[in-house]
Formats: structure tokens, sequence, C-alpha cells
């Protein structure tokens, strides 16, 4: 018998875009880091996202998202309380988290995943180009249904 994972994101987001006159829902896991904890817990959330997004569904086909979800939600982490330059190196350390767990590298190069600053969210918004991707060569910042 399959062993079910979870992920346990601090909260889960639906939300229906009007992208290039098209209408689309995106959902997105979300999950707040604080600057006083480190990035090690958010990349083992990140890291449980990603055993869910590789767990076989029922009888080995397909995934078991599958079931819930058209695609995978994105993942988004907000950075509370950082500077600009705490906001950089939470970003570079969780590329590196990335790097060093395979299916957590496959599933940041399927799957749309972005963090941003919450006090650039709140001034902002999270159509802003303030969401830094944690996968890829483009590091350039963009909003989060562009990521």
């Amino acid at each position: 018998m399959a062993e079910h994972i979870h992920a346990y994101a601090d909260t889960e987001l639906a939300y229906t875009a009007n992208l290039d006159d098209a209408r689309l829902r995106l959902r997105a896991f979300v999950e707040l880091h604080r600057p006083d904890v480190g990035t090690e817990p958010i990349a083992g959330q990140l890291a449980a996202c990603a055993r869910l997004w590789d767990q076989a569904g029922p009888n080995d086909t397909g995934r078991a998202w599958e079931r819930l979800w058209k695609a995978f939600p994105r993942l988004l982490v907000v950075l509370a309380g950082t500077t600009t330059a705490q906001a950089r190196t939470a970003v570079a350390d969780l590329r590196l988290a990335a790097e060093e767990q395979p299916v957590l590298a496959d599933m940041l190069a399927a799957v749309p995943a972005g963090a941003a600053r919450l006090e650039d969210l709140l001034q902002r918004g999270p159509a802003a180009p303030i969401w830094h991707p944690l996968a890829g060569t483009d590091r350039g910042a963009r909003g989060w249904a562009e990521l």
C-alpha cells in the first residue's frame, strides 16, 4: 500500500485571474516565513509539497494530487519582517535547498514558486513584480500569476 503524504501549508489561496482575455482559476499554497526562524522550516515545507507532488495516484496511475486539482497549486513564500537584503538571502537559501533535493528541484521546475516580502505585498499588491522565482535561470521579479 502506498504511503500517503500530506503537506500542510499555512494557507491555501484560490483566485480567479484575468490574464490575456482569459479567466484562469489559480491556486497557491502560501507559507509565512519569519526571519528569526531561518529558512529550514520553509525548506522542509517545500520538501513536503514536493513529496505530495511526486506521490503516485491510485494503482500507481498519475499523481495523487490530480484527484484534487487540475494543476498543482503554486508555492508562495511570504517573507515577514525582512529587509531587502534578508529577502535576497532567504531566496538564495531556498534555491540551495532545492538543489540538494532532486524531487524538490523537479517539482520547482514544473510548479510556479516564488517568494516576496510581506511589506512589498501590502504596499504594492500580489500582482506587482515583487515575487522572486525559487527555480530557473530568470530571477527577475514578477507578479504571482506570472511565476
